[in-house]
C-alpha cells in the first residue's frame, strides 16, 4: 500500500470524524443519563413527599382527636377530679397505646401548674406559663387546636413537639389540655423512609419553624427559616413544589428539595436528598465512559501517528494497527457495560467480558454466532421475536443510531433478563459493515419501581380503611347521644316541676349540649362522605346550581329579610352537581348567618373567566374576616365567634374546601369593598 499525502488527509479525516462521532455520543450519553436521574429522582422524591405528608398528616389528626376526646370527657364530667378518675386515665392510656407511644397527653391550669394523668401527690406543680403552647390558647387569635415550638421537656430532659387545646371544665381549674408528640419516636419512624446518606424529611411549620428534621440536629429543632430564600421562594408562594437549595444552616451541600403543603394543618413536610448522592451512579459511569472514550482516542491518535509514519514501510503500519487493536480489546474488556460487535449478516465479530457474563458465553465462543438467533429470538412472555422486527437489524440496514429501552435478551441456559442498549451503525465507504452494540441489565432498577408502585398502592388501601373506620365509628356514636337527650327530656318532663332552677338549666344544658354533638357527628359525617360516593360528573349549569340553593334557604332568607342575587350569565362546566348544590347553599348560608346587624343582608354571587378557569364570588355585606384567619377558616373545627353569638360546628368551610379541591379548583377568601367578605371559587374549565 502507498502512502500519499492525499490519502493521508483522507485518514485523518476520518479519524478526526471518528473522535467526534465518539465524544459526540460521549456527552450526548452523559447528558442524557443525568437528565434521566434527575427526571426520575424528581418523581421518587414526589412520591416520598406524598407517603411523608400522609404520615404527618395522620400523627397531627391523631394527636388532636386524641385532645378533643379528652377534652369532651372534661365538659361531661365537670364535678369529678380528671387526675384521680379511672375512667379518665383508662381513656388517656387508649388513646397513648392507639398512637403508639408518642403522645402523652397532660393539663394545665390556669395559672399554668402542668398536672399529670393520673395526679403525682402533693408536689409542687411545673411552671409552663411561659411556653408558647399555653399562651396561645390565653388569645383568641390562636385559640384552637395549636402546635407549638418544639422543647426541651423541664421533666424527662427529652425533645418533644407540644399540641394544645383549651379545655372545657365549666369553670374548673384546667385552663389547657396539650399533649407532647415525642421527638425520638417520629425520628425512629422517619428514619427508614428518607433516601441515605444525605437526605432527610423535616416538617415545618408555616411560620417557617422547624418541627423536627430526620437525621436529627439539636440546632435545627425549633430553627426558623422564615427570612431564607428558600423559604421565601417556594414554602411560601405555593402548596408544593421541587427545587435546589444548598442548606447553609446544616452541611451546606445542594440538595434536591421537594415539598407539600398539609391540608388541614399549617404544616409544610420537607423531603430532601443529597445531589451528589443522586449523581454518584452517574459520575461513576461517566467517568468510566469518558476513559475508555480518551483512551481509544489515545489509541486512535498513535494510531495515527503510526500510520503518517509509515509511509515508507507497509509493515510498521501493519504492526502500529495491530497494535491499536489489542489496545482497543483492552479498553473493551474493562468497561462495566456488554459491548459486542457485529456484522452486516447479524454475526458477532468481538464481545467483551461483560457481555459475555451477562449472556452466558463464559464458557462457550460466541465470535461468528448470530447475535439475534442465540440471545435475541424471543420476547418477555416468550413468543418469536421475527429478525426483521428488531432494533439492531434495522441499525444494520440503515446505520443509524439507535437507543432502546424495556428490550430483553435471553441468557444460553434458558434465562432472561431486562436491558437498555445503543445499537450505533459503522459505515464504511457509504456502506453500513455492521454494527456496535452497548447494553446494560436494568433488572434491579425495574425492581425498584415495582416496589414503589407496590408501596403506593398499599398506602392507598390503608388510606381507604382508615376512611371507612372513621364513617362507622361516628355512625354508631349518635345512637348513644340519642339516648342521652331523650333521658334528659324524659327527666324534664316527670320530675321538671320538683326541680329548681339550677337543675333544670343543668337539663336544658345537657340536652343542647348532646344536640351539638349530634350535629357536629353529622357534619363530620357529611365531610367524610366528600368524594366518596359513585356520583357521576356531568355538565352542570352553575346558575341552577346557585337557584336551588338559594330555593334551600327560602325560609332562612325571608327571617332575615336578606336580598339574594346572582349574575344572568353562568358558566356551564363537568362537575358533581349535589356537591355543587351543597357547596353554594354553605358559603350563602354563612353569609347570611354573619350578618352585619346594623345593615340588611346582601348576598350577590358573579362569575369571571380567567386564564385558569372560572372564578365564582359570593359577596356579602356582613361582618367581614380579619386577613390573619383567611386561611385558618378552612380548617375543620375552625370558629372565629364563640356558639352564644353564633351557632355551627365549624365544618362548614372546611366541607366547601374538601369539595372545591376534589373538583381539582381552590378556594379563598378576600375582604369586600366597603365591609363584608368575597369568597371565591376557583373551578377548572
Amino acid at each position: 500500500m502507498e502512502f500519499r499525502p492525499s490519502n493521508r488527509r483522507i485518514m485523518v479525516a476520518l479519524l478526526g470524524a471518528m473522535l467526534l462521532v465518539l465524544w459526540g455520543f460521549v456527552t450526548y450519553w452523559s447528558w442524557s443519563q443525568r437528565k434521566g436521574i434527575m427526571a426520575s429522582s424528581t418523581v421518587i422524591l414526589e412520591q416520598l413527599t406524598s407517603a411523608a405528608e400522609e404520615q404527618t398528616l395522620r400523627l397531627f389528626r391523631h394527636a388532636e382527636t386524641s385532645l378533643v376526646v379528652s377534652n369532651h370527657w372534661l365538659a361531661d364530667h365537670p364535678q369529678q377530679s380528671p387526675g384521680g378518675n379511672p375512667a379518665f386515665i383508662t381513656l388517656v392510656d387508649r388513646l397513648r397505646q392507639m398512637s403508639d407511644g408518642m403522645l402523652d397527653i397532660r393539663m394545665v391550669t390556669s395559672t399554668g401548674g402542668l398536672h399529670y394523668i393520673p395526679w403525682r401527690g402533693p408536689k409542687p406543680l411545673a411552671d409552663v406559663s411561659d411556653r408558647d403552647y399555653f399562651k396561645a390558647q390565653a388569645r383568641m387569635e390562636t385559640r384552637g387546636f395549636y402546635i407549638g415550638n418544639p422543647v426541651v421537656s423541664r421533666v424527662t430532659g427529652k425533645w418533644g413537639i407540644p399540641v394544645s387545646i383549651p379545655a372545657d371544665r365549666n369553670g374548673g381549674d384546667i385552663a389547657v389540655l396539650f399533649g407532647a408528640i415525642e421527638l425520638d419516636r417520629i425520628v425512629k419512624t422517619f428514619e427508614a423512609e428518607r433516601i441515605k446518606p444525605h437526605g432527610s424529611i423535616a416538617v415545618l411549620r408555616a411560620d417557617g419553624t422547624f418541627l423536627f428534621r430526620v437525621p436529627s440536629e439539636d440546632h435545627v429543632a425549633g430553627l426558623n427559616i422564615a427570612d431564607t430564600p428558600s423559604f421565601r421562594d417556594n414554602y411560601a408562594l405555593s402548596l408544593k413544589g421541587v427545587f435546589r437549595s444548598s442548606s447553609q444552616f446544616i452541611d451546606g451541600k445542594e440538595r434536591l428539595v421537594s415539598y407539600q403543603r398539609l391540608r388541614d394543618y399549617p404544616l409544610i413536610v420537607i423531603v430532601t436528598a443529597g445531589i451528589d448522592d443522586l449523581l454518584a451512579p452517574w459520575r461513576r459511569e461517566t467517568a468510566t465512559l469518558v476513559a475508555i472514550a480518551g483512551l481509544v482516542t489515545l489509541a486512535i491518535g498513535l494510531l495515527a501517528l503510526i500510520l503518517i509514519r509509515a509511509m515508507k514501510a507497509e509493515e510498521k503500519a501493519q504492526k502500529a494497527t495491530e497494535r491499536a487493536k489489542r489496545e482497543a480489546e483492552l479498553i473493551l474488556a474493562a468497561a462495566g457495560e456488554g459491548i459486542c460487535g457485529i456484522d452486516i449478516q447479524g454475526r458477532v465479530t468481538f464481545m467483551n467480558p461483560a457481555a459475555r457474563s451477562m449472556l452466558g458465553w463464559l464458557h462457550e465462543d460466541p465470535i461468528g454466532r448470530n447475535l439475534h438467533a442465540a440471545n435475541h429470538h424471543s420476547r418477555p412472555d416468550g413468543a418469536a421475536y421475527p429478525g426483521s422486527e428488531c432494533p439492531i437489524a434495522h441499525t444494520l440496514a440503515d446505520g443509524q443510531t439507535r437507543e432502546v429501552q424495556g428490550e430483553t435478551f435471553w441468557r444460553l441456559n434458558g434465562t432472561q433478563f431486562p436491558v437498555e442498549m445503543i445499537a450505533t451503525g459503522l459505515v464504511e465507504d457509504g456502506g453500513v459493515k455492521g454494527a456496535v452494540l452497548m447494553f446494560r441489565d436494568i433488572s434491579d432498577r425495574l425492581a425498584s419501581e415495582q416496589a414503589l408502585k407496590a408501596q403506593a398502592t398499599e398506602l392507598s388501601r390503608s388510606n381507604a380503611d382508615l376512611e371507612q373506620f372513621a364513617y362507622v365509628a361516628s355512625h354508631d356514636l349518635r345512637e348513644p347521644l340519642r339516648q342521652v337527650a331523650s333521658f334528659v327530656s324524659l327527666l324534664e318532663r316527670r320530675y321538671g316541676p320538683t326541680l329548681d332552677d339550677d337543675a333544670r338549666d343543668y337539663i336544658t344544658y345537657a340536652r343542647e349540649g348532646a344536640k351539638r354533638m349530634d350535629r357536629l357527628i353529622i357534619d363530620l359525617l357529611d365531610f367524610s362522605r366528600i368524594g366518596h360516593h359513585s356520583q357521576a360528573v356531568q355538565q352542570v349549569n352553575l346558575g341552577s346550581v346557585i337557584d336551588e340553593a338559594i330555593a334551600n334557604l327560602g325560609t332562612v332568607i325571608v327571617e332575615h329579610g336578606a336580598q339574594v342575587d346572582r349574575a344572568a350569565e353562568m358558566p356551564v362546566l363537568g362537575l358533581v352537581r349535589d356537591d355543587m348544590v351543597r357547596l353554594f347553599q354553605n358559603l350563602i348560608g354563612n353569609a347570611l348567618k354573619y350578618h352585619h346587624p346594623e345593615r340588611t343582608p346582601i348576598v350577590r354571587i358573579a362569575a369571571r373567566r380567567d386564564d385558569e378557569g372560572w372564578v365564582v364570588s359570593v359577596i356579602d355585606n356582613g361582618l367581614g374576616i380579619d386577613p390573619q384567619f383567611s386561611e385558618r377558616i378552612f380548617g375543620i373545627f375552625q370558629r372565629l365567634h364563640t356558639r352564644d353569638k353564633f351557632e355551627g360546628t365549624g365544618i362548614g368551610l372546611a366541607i366547601c374546601k374538601k369539595i372545591v379541591e376534589r373538583a381539582g379548583g381552590r378556594i379563598w377568601v378576600e375582604p369586600a369593598e366597603g365591609g363584608g367578605s368575597v369568597f371565591n371559587v376557583r373551578l377548572p374549565a
